[in-house]
């Protein structure tokens, strides 16, 4: 239903990335279509044409779900570390995750067959073009992506990591 999409904040731990938003509204048009809150904290007109309002739960979810690639990005509080939950979110309805570089990003999903990572704003618009031309390629990874995280992201998981630490 949605080629490409962003479900997030725009907070102002966020702003570096208007620039990168921008390019990608003004490459792909219409059909990058952005769902958050926050985005009166930004001056960009090009992102609140884009804007569809506010999403939580079920409705993020089915966003996500009818997306063929959700944007990823991080705030500047996380530094080189992947660690949102949008990771997860995207990755276990089976939508294809296109998600900033950090430096543990592969230890969590195997960058270009679970998901894919972008370090610049040129790198990201190249992989968009990439896979909305490649269905084949953009499902498969797409599906390694929901596969890792069902199987190994999942609460049991983590509560199992959590009783050890405690």
């Amino acid at each position: 239903q949605y080629p490409i999409t962003f479900v997030g904040s725009f907070a102002n731990v966020h702003q570096k990335f208007i620039p990168v938003f921008e390019e990608v509204a003004k490459r792909f048009g219409n059909n990058f279509l952005i769902w958050g809150y926050g985005i009166e904290n930004t001056k960009s007109e090009i992102l609140k044409k884009h804007y569809q309002g506010e999403a939580f739960g079920l409705e993020m979810y089915n966003i996500l779900y009818n997306s063929k690639i959700t944007l990823n990005r991080h705030s500047e509080i996380s530094q080189n570390y992947a660690n949102n939950m949008r990771l997860y979110e995207a990755t276990g309805v089976g939508t294809m995750l296109i998600t900033d570089y950090k430096d543990n990003l592969n230890d969590i999903f195997k960058i270009g067959e679970e998901v894919d990572s972008y370090k610049d704003i040129k790198e990201l618009i190249d992989k968009i073009y990439y896979y909305l031309e490649n269905e084949d390629k953009r499902k498969e990874i797409a599906k390694n992506g929901q596969k890792r995280t069902l199987t190994e992201h999942n609460y049991e998981n983590r509560m199992k990591e959590l009783v050890k630490i405690l």
